[in-house]
């Protein structure tokens, strides 16, 4: 039996507030358990929750980013369930009326994956097993939490893959959120079913959780189909239930029975008063939104000739990209300076592990070091050993050129007499050569860089040796 999967995200995004949703408490991460607590976040009898102001415009402009409609009247509702790291017993959330809806992302494909609704609410504790006990941190209980949630609309692991990551760039690219999934400030939930193929209706889905990277969703929903293709074509019924995502076992085991909304019991906050967002107060919001990375991809392709892989790899990271923009503007050749970025200073940035504003790396220094290569000074090769020591030393490639004697050799009387002995050493690639194989005296070139400790000038070798062999 052929099956179409169906599936739809709920990803959860810590706000980059300073204090939590609903009080003043401080959402610094990583701070003695329990210490960032009050009697607002903690759901203590009498105390009352105030709405923080930067949380709804970080939500709003997220939704403006992610192409949703911003509602005007806004509410909050209370989402009634009974968890040991959920103080109050109920989390405030949004319900019927979120803050925004109708929004897409579009993939590479040009599939337009939409956006139900994007909705502020406040996240739950956290719980720390142990052997024999649970122990419970409410410094997270509280903060502010952008839950958005897609449509139905995605077909596959690799599909669910590309929205998440284009999702997290959209989110990088505005500020509101470092997505830290190590941290907990980006989480993932997936709905999964599946149904036979050119049917309407939707099949019972599962819900699976404790995925710590798009890698683990991926394979998380790729196990899922797995399993639920067997079990259909063994006859079986699909339970709707929550599961859980084993990274070690690489498996999926059954949590609890899925809850619906009903089991919720939503009702009005009647601690927050509903209230109107003006167009105005919006339309402030949405002149701080930057240029997005699939427009700055697009300009990068079309205004600066870039091939589209190198485009996509420098918009990955907004700050790698402002990178490549500060670089253009002090050297006209975008390309040259692409190949660079993708090349010797992404691996320099893995190699390592911090990011492009960590390098001791100036734009100006960089483009020294290119113009040093244009001019000949030195081989792209030796060009490569400069880098890293512009990036250990902070000094200028002129500077470390001159003092390490890296300068590269372009006199000509040198150079024949290097050429004469690869020559000698090598008498069946200067038999290729002339028997019409060309490219056999890139081998000899390599030969002659090696004698001169990568120092010689591979495009008058090139020239010595052509005149040396005909």
């Amino acid at each position: 039996m052929q099956y179409e999967t169906v599936i739809g995200l709920e990803v959860h995004v810590h706000l980059k507030t300073k204090t939590k949703a609903f009080c003043g408490c401080s959402t610094e991460y990583g701070k003695e358990p329990n210490s960032q607590t009050c009697p607002v976040c903690l759901g203590l009898p009498g105390s009352l929750p105030v709405l923080n102001k930067m949380a709804l415009e970080l939500t709003i402009k997220t939704a403006l980013a992610l192409n949703c409609t911003v509602n005007n009247y806004l509410k909050f509702d209370r989402k009634n369930y009974y968890y040991p790291d959920l103080p109050k017993n109920y989390q405030i959330s949004q319900y019927d009326m979120p803050i925004s809806s109708n929004g897409f992302i579009i993939l590479t494909s040009g599939k337009k994956i939409r956006i139900k609704r994007a909705h502020l609410e406040e996240d739950a504790g956290k719980l720390i097993h142990e052997k024999d006990s649970s122990l419970v941190d409410y410094n997270r209980s509280g903060m502010p939490l952008l839950e958005i949630v897609s449509e139905p609309d995605i077909n596959s692991p690799d599909e669910a893959y590309e929205y998440l990551s284009k999702l997290k760039l959209v989110l990088q690219y505005i500020g509101i959120s470092d997505c830290d999934m190590e941290k907990g400030s980006l989480r993932c939930d997936a709905n999964i079913s599946l149904r036979k193929m050119g049917a309407k209706e939707l099949g019972v889905k599962t819900e699976l959780k404790n995925m710590n990277s798009f890698k683990a969703v991926r394979e998380a929903l790729g196990f899922e189909i797995k399993r639920q293709t067997e079990a259909l074509n063994n006859g079986e019924r699909i339970i709707q239930d929550t599961r859980l995502w084993d990274d070690q076992k690489e498996i999926t085991t059954s949590m609890r029975s899925k809850e619906e909304a009903h089991d919720y019991r939503y009702f009005p906050e009647p601690d927050l008063v509903p209230f109107s967002i003006e167009n105005k107060f919006i339309e402030e919001i949405k002149k701080e939104i930057p240029e997005l990375p699939q427009m700055r991809f697009e300009r990068f392709v079309k205004d600066l000739q870039l091939s589209e892989y190198d485009a996509n790899v420098i918009i990955q990271d907004k700050n790698f990209a402002d990178y490549f923009e500060e670089c253009t503007r002090l050297y006209k050749n975008a390309k040259k300076i692409s190949n660079w970025l993708c090349g010797a200073v992404l691996s320099e940035l893995n190699s390592r592990k911090v990011d492009i504003q960590e390098l001791k790396l100036k734009p100006k220094d960089l483009i020294g070091l290119i113009e040093e290569t244009e001019k000949g000074t030195v081989s792209n090769l030796v060009a490569k050993e400069v880098l890293t020591q512009i990036i250990d030393t902070g000094k200028s490639a002129h500077a470390i050129i001159s003092e390490k004697g890296m300068a590269q050799v372009s006199d000509e009387g040198a150079l024949e007499k290097l050429a004469d002995e690869a020559i000698k050493e090598n008498p069946k690639s200067v038999e290729s050569y002339k028997s019409g194989k060309e490219n056999a005296i890139m081998f000899l070139v390599g030969q002659v860089m090696k004698k001169s400790g990568g120092k010689a000038n591979p495009k008058v070798v090139g020239e010595i040796l052509k005149r040396r062999l005909i």
